[in-house]
């Protein structure tokens, strides 16, 4: 089950990335789930190889690209996050940060919320909401710390709701 919840952070950092626009905006094309796997593995095969190697630095580069590619980590590095509210604020906010509410309505397509009960799609919204919360903390250890332990016993009940796409919605509603 992690790989897809793996994978629905992958989905959902892409629409939100896409959703902010501007410099978070995605360089690379939408994965389907069999293509996000293929390229994790690809990643996850260079990042054993990288100290083995002598020539580590283009390793390293490719498993940073493929990093970028796969929203790798996205959710879970507060550093990443951070960056990316700082840029969220450049550009105005991003009303799908705004209230659990609007994270569900302006990230989820029509079929995940028919799909997803109304406790599911609060556990989804608080979660996520939850680790961009915690990362503003960042600078607090103690704070950070807390915000992250609560927020772990939430990932082994979220659902997992995400379809694989061939190619990313126009926007959400269009699904």
């Amino acid at each position: 089950m992690e790989h897809l919840l793996e994978y629905q952070d992958y989905v959902l950092a892409y629409r939100l990335r896409a959703l902010v626009g501007g410099k978070t905006r995605p360089a690379s094309p939408y994965l389907s789930l069999t293509d996000y796997a293929r390229f994790r593995l690809e990643r996850q095969t260079l990042a054993k190889g990288v100290l083995k190697s002598a020539d580590y630095r283009s390793q390293l580069r490719e498993v940073e690209r493929l990093t970028e590619r796969l929203n790798f980590g996205f959710w879970h590095n507060p550093g990443e996050t951070t960056e990316f509210l700082k840029r969220v604020i450049e550009r105005g906010g991003c009303g799908a940060l705004e209230s659990p509410e609007n994270f569900i309505a302006e990230l989820l397509t029509r079929r995940e919320r028919a799909d997803l009960s109304p406790e599911e799609l609060s556990r989804v919204a608080t979660y996520y909401l939850g680790l961009l919360r915690a990362s503003a903390s960042y600078l607090d250890a103690e704070t950070f710390d807390r915000l992250r332990a609560e927020l772990e016993p939430l990932r082994e009940q979220l659902p997992f709701f995400v379809l694989s796409e061939e190619r990313p919605p126009e926007t959400v509603e269009a699904l």
